[in-house]
């Protein structure tokens, strides 16, 4: 084995970047309190004298100056709107403290808001189930970010007992991102439809645009983990796994499919979509606890896709260290896209599947795939005959030889094993410095998304 060095400082300076946490406030920082139990509308929001709920007090008026802090307290807030500008301003759960939301809105105006540490939950709030939005930026939404949160429509006990019309009539989208440049950070999501969707407002593609959406957990979800249909977002070190065949009522003859991650442009009329990063994410379609009342499957079909980019055209896309093991050919599949980088994925089948793969195929229109890096994939199959002046080097397509390469496939873990043939197979050109668990890549690189 080559001798192996250490990537540039660069990668720790990258790295650094995406996981330190922005600052919540500065030392002048104003703060609030607000307690369900024991607060009035009344008080003055001291911690001797808080306010009583999250709801009352966004809706009250008041005005907030720039890093203020509302520290909530445990029980029931509401459906709060959040509203106004105020650079820095923090609504975060006290040390200790579970304040539980029905919902959680970032209306239009609203911008540099952070709300971290809250259950949304409207059945564990003092509400009713929903399939609506848990939370939602809308468009003029800007700058806000929720982070370090739990979203679920129910907790594991209730949804583990439900049935296919309770997941229809219950669950929702965890968050409905239609706003500019706001921030989806490390939330845990559990018993949904939808994980987090970023979306388009207009044919011209307005919308989420500039979103991160980044260290975010779906698990329990029947639809789509993960949407972006809006240029200019970051999707990067996600985790879904345990998508399950919910078929909604007289869509039994054609249930709808079901992706980890899906991007669609629509019709013609709307323009194409580029400049996104999809970066870091483990999608698996089931593994360890699952909800035995509802399959993994319909009649034996409509499994999840995986990695879902349709009908372009799709430009300047960075698709890097991803890892997907679902049960369908349908695993990386990139239709009309260009002038993007495809490089150090892993895509095999899970252990109850028999195909995967990673697929550069034409726009619906017919226009070729074109310009595009395909480098140092790690792949069970390799479908990019239809790629048009691509430049392609190092991927390795294993086929079934999963024990030769990884160190367990069929418990799901893909990383290398000792003497893998895929260790410092690969090539510098064009590849990530970290890989899918952010860690350094060392010199020479290996193939897939995993460095040894």
């Amino acid at each position: 084995m080559a001798v192996r060095l250490r990537a540039s400082a660069a990668a720790t300076t990258v790295l650094l970047a995406l996981t330190a946490p922005p600052a919540l406030a500065g030392p002048t920082a104003t703060t609030f309190y607000v307690d369900p139990a024991h607060g009035s509308p009344s008080n003055p929001g001291t911690s001797a004298a808080p306010w009583r709920t999250l709801e009352e007090v966004l809706a009250s008026g008041r005005v907030f100056a720039a890093g203020d802090i509302l520290y909530l307290r445990t029980g029931n807030h509401g459906s709060p709107v959040v509203h106004g500008s105020v650079p820095s301003g923090v609504i975060r759960a006290q040390a200790g403290h579970t304040p539980r939301l029905r919902g959680l809105r970032f209306q239009s105006g609203a911008a540099g808001w952070t709300v971290a540490g809250v259950l949304v939950s409207p059945s564990e709030a003092g509400g009713a189930f929903s399939s609506g939005n848990l939370v939602r930026f809308d468009s003029g939404a800007t700058g806000n970010t929720l982070r370090d949160s739990q979203l679920r429509a129910a907790p594991d006990a209730v949804a583990a007992e439900w049935g296919n019309n309770d997941w229809v009539t219950r669950s929702g989208t965890a968050v409905l991102v239609a706003g500019a440049r706001n921030l989806v950070l490390d939330n845990r999501i559990r018993n949904v439809r939808n994980g987090v969707m970023v979306e388009r407002t207009s044919k011209a593609g307005a919308g989420g645009t500039g979103a991160v959406v980044r260290g975010n957990r779906v698990e329990h979800f029947w639809e789509d983990a993960f949407r972006c249909k809006v240029s200019g977002c970051v999707i990067e070190y996600n985790r879904a796994v345990n998508s399950y065949a919910v078929v909604p009522p007289g869509m039994e003859d054609d249930p709808p499919h079901r992706d980890m991650f899906q991007s669609y442009r629509g019709d013609g009329s709307f323009t194409e979509i580029a400049d996104v990063v999809l970066r870091g994410n483990v999608f698996r379609s089931r593994q360890g606890t699952r909800y035995t009342r509802i399959p993994f499957q319909y009649n034996g079909k409509y499994t999840t896709q995986g990695i879902g980019c349709f009908d372009g055209p799709y430009r300047n896309w960075t698709v890097e260290n991803n890892v997907v093991q679902v049960e369908v050919g349908l695993a990386l599949a990139l239709y009309g896209i260009d002038d993007s980088r495809i490089v150090n994925n892993t895509v095999v089948p899970g252990p109850l599947g028999t195909a995967s793969e990673l697929r550069i195929m034409p726009e619906k229109g017919g226009n070729p795939a074109e310009r595009n890096v395909i480098r140092n994939n790690l792949v069970h199959q390799l479908n990019v005959g239809a790629a048009v002046n691509s430049r392609q080097s190092n991927n390795i397509t294993v086929g079934t030889a999963y024990d030769t390469y990884f160190v367990d496939q069929a418990t799901h873990d893909l990383r290398l094993r000792p003497g893998s043939p895929a260790i410092d197979a690969g090539t510098v050109l064009d590849a990530p410095a970290i890989d899918a668990d952010r860690q350094s890549r060392t010199l020479p690189y290996d193939v897939g998304a995993y460095e040894f």
